[in-house]
């Protein structure tokens, strides 16, 4: 597995792809969700191929009801896992909120000092230990000014429950607030970013730039658009044959989707989600895939899906 140095994240060596917990805690096509067994096993799975990022975040259940589901599963397999904590890198996410009503769940966001301290709290019991970073999951913009959800934000880090703090589907300038406020200390920036979606590409220079962690999440679509990347962006199956090598197994598109996505800046570490052992192993493999300049260019000029964002910034 190829590492990456990112001292603004963390002293350890940065695997360069992590894992995204959330599907462990989503439930399959037959309604029903990876027993607690399943999952564990999965997150070992990836740890031993050298995947020892793991993003989490504390509204990833089933139900609203199941709030912290995926910080228990995560918490469970690092504690349990031969490797020890040390050798792990455990993200997660706070600042969304999640009930149940009668309608369904209702979302919101809450970057109050309360709030936010509260839930830090929480997810550290939940994860038997401290995670490395805590992320802001996502900005409630008519809430307050940005400035001050920094501010509440760098509380959690003096309150001593996570020694680094991030962002999470941001803008140009609320990167620039939250460097300034924090004094440049900003570990990591999680924006969406994959084939399908390539707004914001600002942030991610930006960065690369200030040597911020940029973690893509839903790096290949997310949902049917994952399967069928190959389908719907047909350049990225052409430079999968390119690359495939002459004994072993086939380059995927879903391969070179992550690895185009690593070579776009020296701190990007894709987080694809997977629910299956099998799929770490691909995933593994496409950390140390290397393309040439000219097809991450071909790639870069390849046409975009027209549909917007897997979870528009409009909504909860």
């Amino acid at each position: 597995m190829r590492h990456l140095a990112i001292p603004l994240l963390t002293d350890k060596p940065v695997p360069a792809i992590g894992v995204g917990a959330m599907p462990l805690s989503e439930p399959r096509a037959d309604g029903e969700v990876l027993s607690r067994q399943d999952a564990v096993a999965v997150l070992h799975a990836s740890f031993e191929l050298g995947i020892t990022l793991v993003d989490t975040a504390d509204i990833y259940s089933p139900e609203g009801f199941g709030y912290g589901h995926n910080e228990l599963l995560v918490g469970e397999a690092v504690r349990t896992w031969r490797g020890g904590r040390d050798s792990l890198l455990v993200v997660t996410k706070i600042g969304i909120t999640r009930k149940v009503a009668a309608g369904g769940d209702v979302w919101g966001r809450d970057g109050s000092r309360e709030h936010l301290l509260r839930a830090a709290e929480a997810s550290v019991e939940r994860l038997g230990f401290e995670p490395d970073v805590i992320l802001l999951h996502r900005v409630n913009r008519e809430q307050q000014p940005f400035a001050t959800t920094v501010e509440n934000l760098l509380a959690v880090r003096e309150a001593g429950f996570a020694p680094r703090v991030g962002i999470g589907n941001v803008h140009l300038d609320e990167c620039a607030t939250a460097w300034d406020v924090s004094g440049g200390t900003v570990a990591a920036v999680e924006n969406e970013r994959s084939p399908r979606y390539r707004d914001d590409t600002d942030v991610l220079h930006w960065a690369s730039e200030h040597g911020v962690a940029y973690f893509p999440w839903s790096p290949l679509g997310g949902g049917d658009e994952a399967r069928r990347l190959g389908e719907l962006h047909p350049e990225f199956s052409a430079v999968a044959l390119e690359v495939r090598p002459p004994s072993g197994p086939a380059v995927t598109p879903q391969e070179v989707a992550i690895a185009w996505l690593s070579a776009s800046g020296p701190t990007v570490v894709p987080i694809p989600g997977f629910s299956r052992p099998a799929t770490a192993t691909t995933s593994a493999r496409a950390a140390d895939l290397v393309l040439t300049a000219e097809q991450v260019a071909r790639l870069d000029a390849s046409s975009v899906s027209t549909a917007g964002s897997v979870f528009p910034d409009d909504e909860d």
